[in-house]
C-alpha cells in the first residue's frame, strides 16, 4: 500500500500536517538576515511550481527555471543518487565559513579543559579562592571537586532528555547561543570567586554550557554543510577543542603566576563566547530544523544561500520526506537503540569516548 505521507501539499510552503513544536518557544530568536533579490527571485519561481507524488514514494518540484525552461527536481531515495546540482566554490566557501566560526563552541571546550590545571597551583588562586599559603597545596579532595563539577555539568546537559529539548524546541541556532551565555555567565562567576563555593557552582555552570555546546555544535555543522563536505567539516570540532587547549596553555604560561592573573584569565576565555554569541545572530538557522517546526519558505532561502538552486531544492524535499516518515512512524522507542546496527554503533561510539577519557589525559591538564 502506498504511504499517504509522501502527498505533497498544493503550495509548496504549505506546513506539513501532524505534530509541529510550540512555536512560541522557538520564536524567541529571531533570524537576522533578510531575503536578497536573487534568494526572493527564487523564492517566487519556486512559489509557483507544482509538487508530484512519485511512484517510487518520493516527490518531485516542477517549476520554472531561471532561463525560462521548466525544470524538475526529484528527492533522491538512497544518498548515493547523485545530487541535482553542484554547489559553486562562493558557497562552499561559505558553509566553510560557518563550519569554522561555529567550531569556536569547541574551542570553549578546550580553554576550559586547558586553563584549570596551573591556574590550580598559581600561588594567586591558592590565596584568593582557597585561602592557603603559597607553600602549603589545596587538599586533593578540593582539586577533584573543582575538576569532576565541571564535568558532572556537562553530563546533565548532553543527556539526551535535556539537550534533545533545546535542539528540537529551541533549534541547533538558539541552543548554541543559550550554551554560550551560560559559559559567560559560568566563567564570571568563577573568574569573581573569593572562596571554593562560589568557585564550584562557576565550574558546574560553566560545565553545563559545554555539555550543551557538544551537542549542538558538530549537528549544525553536519545539517549546514553539503554531504561532499559534511564529514571534513564536522572534523573541525575537535580541532576547535585542541586549538583551545593550545590557546589556554599559552595565556596561562603568561598571567597565571601575576598577581590575580587566573583572574585575567578567566575574563580572557570569554572574549571568544562573546564572539560566537554575538557572531552567531546573523548565522542561518538550520534547514533540517526549519522544515521540521514547518517553516518550509525559511529553510528554502538558507539552503539558496548555500547551495545551488536544484541543490537547494532537492535537499529541502528530502528533508521534508524524512520529516513526514518519522511523523507517520511515531515517536521511536528507546529500545531501538540497542537493536540492529543501530545498536553496534552505539557501542562503538560510546566504546571510543569512554577510552578517550579513561587514559587520564584531563587528569594531566
Amino acid at each position: 500500500a502506498q504511504a499517504t505521507w509522501a502527498r505533497a501539499p498544493p503550495n509548496f510552503f504549505d506546513p506539513p500536517t501532524g505534530k509541529t513544536h510550540n512555536k512560541k518557544k522557538v520564536a524567541m530568536i529571531t533570524d537576522s538576515e533578510d531575503e536578497g533579490p536573487e534568494v526572493a527571485e527564487q523564492i517566487s519561481r519556486v512559489r509557483q511550481g507544482e509538487v508530484a507524488e512519485n511512484e517510487d514514494g518520493g516527490i518531485t518540484m516542477t517549476y520554472e527555471g531561471q532561463d525560462g525552461a521548466v525544470v524538475s527536481v526529484s528527492s533522491r531515495n538512497n544518498v548515493t543518487d547523485k545530487a541535482a546540482g553542484k554547489t559553486p566554490f562562493s558557497k562552499k566557501l561559505r558553509v566553510a565559513m560557518i563550519a569554522v566560526f561555529s567550531a569556536l563552541g569547541s574551542t570553549l571546550f578546550g580553554l576550559d579543559i586547558g586553563y584549570i590545571g596551573p591556574i590550580i597551583e598559581s600561588v594567586s588562586f591558592k590565596g584568593d579562592v582557597a585561602h592557603v599559603s603559597d607553600r602549603e597545596s589545596i587538599p586533593s579532595s578540593v582539586e577533584g571537586m573543582i575538576v569532576s563539577l565541571f564535568s558532572i555539568g556537562a553530563m546533565v546537559t548532553s543527556f539526551p532528555l535535556v539537550s534533545s529539548y533545546f535542539l528540537d524546541v529551541w533549534g541547533r541556532k538558539s541552543s548554541i547561543m543559550v550554551g554560550t551565555t551560560v559559559f559567560i555567565f559560568g566563567s564570571l562567576v568563577q573568574g569573581t570567586a573569593g572562596g571554593q563555593t562560589q568557585l564550584l557552582i562557576g565550574r558546574f555552570v560553566a560545565g553545563m554550557s559545554i555539555g550543551l555546546l557538544s551537542s549542538v555544535i558538530v549537528l549544525y555543522q553536519s545539517e549546514m554543510a553539503p554531504a561532499n563536505l559534511r564529514g571534513a567539516l564536522s572534523t573541525l570540532y575537535q580541532m576547535g577543542i585542541t586549538f583551545g587547549i593550545l590557546i589556554a596553555a599559552y595565556i596561562d604560561q603568561l598571567l597565571v603566576e601575576r598577581s590575580h592573573g587566573w583572574r585575567v584569565v578567566m575574563a580572557i576565555i570569554c572574549i571568544p563566547a562573546l564572539l560566537l554569541l554575538f557572531g552567531m545572530v546573523f548565522l542561518p538557522r538550520s534547514p533540517r530544523w526549519l522544515v521540521q517546526v514547518g517553516r518550509r519558505k525559511e529553510a528554502l532561502k538558507v539552503l539558496f544561500s548555500i547551495r545551488s538552486e536544484k541543490e537547494a531544492i532537492q535537499e529541502e524535499l528530502e528533508i521534508y520526506q524524512e520529516s513526514e516518515k518519522a511523523k507517520l512512524e511515531g515517536e521511536p522507542a528507546w529500545g531501538e537503540l540497542f537493536q540492529g546496527r543501530v545498536g553496534q554503533l552505539l557501542i562503538l561510539g560510546v566504546t571510543l569516548q569512554l577510552l578517550q577519557q579513561l587514559v587520564g589525559m584531563n587528569a594531566f591538564m
